[in-house]
């Protein structure tokens, strides 16, 4: 035994352990060519995950829809408004008809008997998610559910022991169900007159003098959804028939002049869209008190009114003045999912407002499914799809940066030479 090396050392007992290796046929492993890389693999991986994903989460928004729709019978008031309030955030992300065919009676008389029975938080959230939620049950259910829940909101829009808050949420989602489903004309000029019966408090005293007490001013916003839903139902009816309206009964022409000096800046500005409104509708020209009072709140600096205020005030009669004396319009163009609005109209802002104010963001999701909400946007029958995008991975999203950079690199050094040239000349 060579000088050094004992018997049994470490080195000896590792060789003895080793074995040899065998072939891959040996030990059994498939050694078949596959075609797929392993960055297609992964990416097929994680489209695959990503579509199960997206199962998983509307399967979960179905299950917490129903489960809010169980807690809306709770016991509390409080749990109630809670519910009712999740439910419209979780109604604005999808389209849930087919979910909800089975559930319309249940909804339309919880959310008559929360308008007329409940807490006033209750009430409030009530009021807010009925027009959400007439669109989502599905056009079969529309009629039953509206023939319930408008009542509950006609009569608490000038009930005196709900607060302002929920009063004033009724009068906006009352004319947002009549502007969409409603064809009766004598109805809506009932509830029109409904209307005119709460914005006529902010009417000049007898005396001509602006109306300063405390009540008037708590009750502006109130006043000015009033007078925001009456100008949208008005443009619902026939040009002859708005005008003779507008003449024969209140609100006249000369109204409005009263109402643009009111001390509430949303009244002001309520009823300066509603004389471009009406204006646009019937053909009926303004007095001269009209077209005074315009011009006056087009140019107002009153160092009393805060700034925002003036601003706004200035800008939006602005556009009115020039609607009255030039006979144009500010176009306005929104996009809604995959598509745009066009409003190039007083009557199509005064109705894009007031669905977005009601609906929020179930406005772009109930869009490609609603056909009384596509007809109110002015949008064609049916929906434009888009082709469905694919998200890119890391790896796709580097190698495209990477071309975009080449292509601006390319393109910058064309111009630098191009320069250099020109100095050589």
């Amino acid at each position: 035994m060579p000088k050094g090396r004992k018997k049994g050392s470490k080195h000896d007992k590792y060789r003895s352990t080793e074995q040899p290796s065998s072939s891959d046929e040996d030990a059994g492993i498939d050694m078949t060519i596959d075609n797929c890389s392993e960055i297609s693999a992964q990416s097929d991986s994680r489209s695959n995950h990503d579509e199960a994903a997206t199962e998983s989460e509307a399967e979960k928004l179905d299950e917490k829809v129903l489960e809010l729709i169980d807690n809306l019978t709770a016991r509390s008031a409080a749990a109630r408004a809670t519910a009712l309030g999740s439910l419209r955030s979780a109604l604005q992300r999808r389209y849930l008809g087919s979910l909800l065919e089975n559930q319309r009676a249940t909804l339309a008389d919880l959310i008559s008997r929360a308008i007329r029975k409940g807490r006033d938080a209750e009430r409030k959230a009530a009021a807010a998610i009925a027009p959400l939620l007439s669109l989502q049950i599905g056009e079969e259910g529309i009629e039953e559910f509206v023939a319930e829940v408008r009542p509950a909101l006609t009569a608490t829009c000038v009930d005196r022991s709900a607060s302002l808050e929920t009063r004033t949420e009724c009068c906006s989602s009352l004319a947002v169900l009549c502007y969409l489903m409603e064809e009766d004309v004598n109805e809506i000029v009932e509830i029109m007159k409904m209307y005119e019966t709460i914005f006529s408090r902010s009417y000049l005293k007898g005396d001509g003098s602006v109306k300063v007490s405390g009540p008037v001013l708590e009750e502006g916003a109130w006043h000015a959804a009033a007078l925001d839903a009456w100008a949208l139902l008005l443009s619902l009816l026939s040009a002859p028939h708005a005008a003779s309206l507008l003449q024969a009964t209140a609100p006249a022409m000369a109204r409005f002049a009263e109402l643009m000096a009111a001390c509430s800046l949303e009244v002001r500005l309520a009823a300066g869209s509603a004389v471009a409104i009406a204006h646009e509708c019937t053909g009926v020209e303004a007095c001269e008190e009209v077209l005074a009072r315009l011009g006056e709140l087009a140019k107002d600096s009153h160092k009393f009114r805060a700034k925002r205020d003036r601003k706004v005030q200035r800008a939006t009669f602005r556009d009115i003045l020039k609607y009255m004396e030039e006979d144009e319009v500010p176009e306005l163009a929104v996009r809604v999912g995959t598509e745009c609005i066009w409003c190039a109209s007083w009557g199509a802002r005064a109705c894009y407002g007031a669905l977005a104010g009601a609906l929020g963001g179930g406005l772009a999701a109930l869009a490609p499914h609603s056909p009384p909400l596509r007809h109110a946007l002015g949008l064609a029958d049916a929906p434009v799809t888009a082709a469905p995008t694919q998200k890119l991975n890391k790896l796709q999203r580097h190698l495209q940066n990477s071309a975009a950079s080449k292509a601006r690199t390319l393109a910058r050094n064309k111009t630098r030479d191009k320069r250099t040239a020109a100095l050589v000349v």
